[in-house]
C-alpha cells in the first residue's frame, strides 16, 4: 500500500492570559476557573499565577513568548493598585504593543468590580455585576437572589469564546463537542458571581487607623552594638495614609518623609521635649530586642503642640538579612470631659497639679526627693531619671490643659508675689534636671560617671525643695480655703433653690 500524502490539521489553541494585582488572587482564581470550565479542553488555555513559568528560564521571556501567542487579554481589577513598574503594569504595556503591531487579531477585557483601571478606562471594561450593598446580604440571601441573564456582556464574551473554539476544533478536523450544562455561560458567570461574593464577605474593605504609627528599620548586628541607644544609622519610616489620623512625624514637628535616628536627633535638637523622645522610642525597641517578652509599654511623651501620647510597641519583625522592624504607635491621651462649675473645675485641676508637685518633690517617700535621690544606686539612677522626665513633662501637659500655665490663673488664691516666688525657684531648678538626665541616660552602666551626675541632680532637687516648700504649702491651703468658700456658697444656694422660706 502507497504511503500517499496525509496533511494533519494544524490544532489552533485559543489562549487567554489574565493579569491582576496579587491582592487579588483570590478573585482571579475564581476568574480563571470560570474560563476553564466554559472552555474545551485541549483547544483553549487559560494562563494567571505565573502557573506556566519554568524554572531556569527567564521569567520576563517566558511571559513575552505567552502574550505573544494570547488571543484575550483580561485585566482583574477591584481597586488594588500595582506599581507601574511590577508584572502587570509591565504585561499591560507589552500586550499594547502586540495589539498596535498587530491590529485585529487580540483583545484587551478589564474585568473590574466597582470601576475600571485607570489604564484601560477609554477600553472595553465588564463590570463583574457585584455592589458594596449586596455585600450586606448573607451568603444564603445572596444565592437566593441571584440571576444571571445570559445577555450580560461576560456571559456573551464567553458566548463568542466557545463558538471561536467551536470553529478552531472543526477546522483540526474534529467534532464540534457538545456543550456541557456547567459549560453555559450564565451557569458559569453565575457560579463565578457566588465564589467573588463569598471571598469579599470574609475581606476588609478598608482599615481607619486613628493613631499615628512609625517603624523603626534596623540591623539586629547594629542594635547588638549599640545596646544603650539605637544606631545612629537606624531608619524612622513615618506611615502615611488618609485613612490616619494627619502626619506620624508631625508629633516631632516633622514632615513625614523617612529619616535616619542621627539626622532626627540632630533636627530635634532643640525641642523642649526631644530628650524624652528619644529616651521613649529607644526604650521600646530595645526593651523587645533581641526577642524579650517583657516590652516596655509604658512610655509617655508629650508631643510638638504639648498633646501627650502613650508609645507602644505593637510588632517587632526579625528578616532573614537581619534587619529589623519595630512597628511603633503613638496613642493619643485621654482627654476627660468637664461637668459642673468651671470655678470647681479650675480648683480641683489646680490642687492636682500642686499636690502632685508636692508628692514628687516635697514628701519623704518619693525617690525625687533630693536626699533620698543622693543614695540611690548608681546603676538604677537612669530608670530613675527616665521616670522623673516623664513625670515633669506629665506636669507640664497637664497645667497647658488646665490652662494653668499661665500665672494669671493662680492669682485667685495667691498673690502675684508667691506666683512669682514659685516659677523663680521651680523653672531654673527644671531647665537643670532637663539638662541632667540626657547625661544620666548616656553614661548608663558607667558608675564612675555617675555618680557625679547623682550628686549634681540631688543638689538641684534639694535646692528647688527649700525654694518651693514655703510657697507649695501656702498655695494648697489657700487653694483649699477657696474650694470650701465654693462649696459652702453651692451649698447655700441649693438649699435656697430646694427649700425657699
Amino acid at each position: 500500500m502507497g504511503s500517499g500524502n496525509f496533511t494533519v490539521p494544524e490544532q489552533r489553541v485559543f489562549r487567554i492570559f489574565i493579569s491582576y494585582a496579587s491582592e487579588d488572587l483570590a478573585i482571579t482564581a475564581a476568574v480563571a476557573s470560570c474560563f476553564k470550565t466554559a472552555l474545551p479542553d485541549f483547544f483553549a488555555e487559560v494562563n494567571f499565577d505565573k502557573e506556566f513559568l519554568e524554572p531556569g528560564s527567564a521569567f520576563q521571556a517566558q511571559i513575552e513568548a505567552k502574550l505573544q501567542q494570547t488571543d484575550v487579554f483580561i485585566i482583574v481589577y477591584t481597586g488594588a493598585e500595582k506599581a507601574s513598574h511590577g508584572f502587570t503594569g509591565w504585561e499591560v504595556g507589552y500586550f499594547d504593543h502586540i495589539m498596535r503591531t498587530e491590529p485585529g487579531r487580540h483583545k484587551k477585557i478589564s474585568l473590574y468590580l466597582y470601576g475600571p483601571p485607570a489604564t484601560t478606562a477609554s477600553e472595553q471594561g465588564i463590570a463583574l455585576g457585584l455592589s458594596k450593598d449586596q455585600l450586606q446580604f448573607s451568603l444564603q440571601e445572596f444565592r437566593s437572589g441571584l440571576c444571571v441573564s445570559q445577555e450580560e456582556p461576560l456571559c456573551k464574551e464567553i458566548e463568542r469564546w466557545q463558538e471561536e473554539v467551536g470553529k478552531n476544533i472543526e477546522k483540526s478536523g474534529f467534532s464540534r463537542p457538545h456543550r456541557k450544562p456547567e459549560q453555559e455561560p450564565a451557569k458559569c458567570v453565575h457560579n463565578l458571581k457566588l465564589a467573588i461574593f463569598e471571598y469579599l464577605k470574609g475581606t476588609i474593605e478598608s482599615v481607619v487607623k486613628p493613631q499615628k504609627q512609625i517603624t523603626i528599620r534596623v540591623k539586629g548586628s547594629a542594635l547588638e552594638e549599640s545596646s544603650e541607644s539605637l544606631p545612629l544609622e537606624a531608619e524612622i519610616l513615618p506611615f502615611s495614609s488618609g485613612l490616619s489620623k494627619g502626619n506620624s512625624m508631625s508629633i516631632f514637628g516633622l514632615s513625614d518623609e523617612p529619616i535616619t535616628w542621627k539626622k532626627f536627633l540632630d533636627v530635634t535638637a532643640s525641642q523642649p521635649f526631644a530628650d524624652s523622645w528619644r529616651d521613649a522610642i529607644t526604650s521600646v525597641v530595645l526593651s523587645s530586642f533581641p526577642d524579650r517578652v517583657g516590652i516596655d509599654n509604658s512610655q509617655i511623651i508629650l508631643a510638638n503642640d504639648g498633646m501627650g501620647y502613650r508609645v507602644i510597641l505593637t510588632t517587632a519583625t526579625k528578616f532573614y538579612d537581619d534587619y529589623r522592624e519595630y512597628n511603633v504607635y503613638f496613642v493619643e491621651m485621654l482627654q476627660r470631659a468637664e461637668y459642673g462649675d468651671q470655678s470647681t473645675t479650675d480648683l480641683l485641676k489646680g490642687l492636682e497639679l500642686v499636690c502632685r508637685f508636692r508628692s514628687m518633690f516635697l514628701e519623704e517617700g518619693s525617690d525625687f526627693l533630693g536626699e533620698n535621690l543622693a543614695l540611690t544606686d548608681l546603676h538604677k539612677l537612669p530608670e530613675v531619671a527616665s521616670r522623673l522626665l516623664r513625670e515633669l513633662n506629665l506636669l507640664h501637659r497637664d497645667a497647658q490643659e488646665a490652662v494653668l500655665d499661665r500665672p494669671g490663673k493662680w492669682t485667685k488664691y495667691v498673690d502675684f508675689e508667691h506666683i512669682r516666688l514659685i516659677a523663680e525657684s521651680y523653672q531654673p531648678c527644671e531647665s537643670k534636671l532637663r539638662a541632667i538626665v540626657p547625661k544620666v541616660m548616656a553614661v548608663k552602666g558607667e558608675l564612675a560617671l555617675i555618680k557625679p551626675l547623682r550628686e549634681e541632680m540631688a543638689a538641684v532637687l534639694t535646692g528647688m525643695e527649700k525654694a518651693v516648700r514655703p510657697e507649695n504649702t501656702l498655695l494648697i491651703r489657700e487653694m483649699v480655703a477657696a474650694l470650701n468658700k465654693v462649696v459652702e456658697h453651692q451649698e447655700q444656694s441649693s438649699s435656697a433653690r430646694r427649700f425657699p422660706s
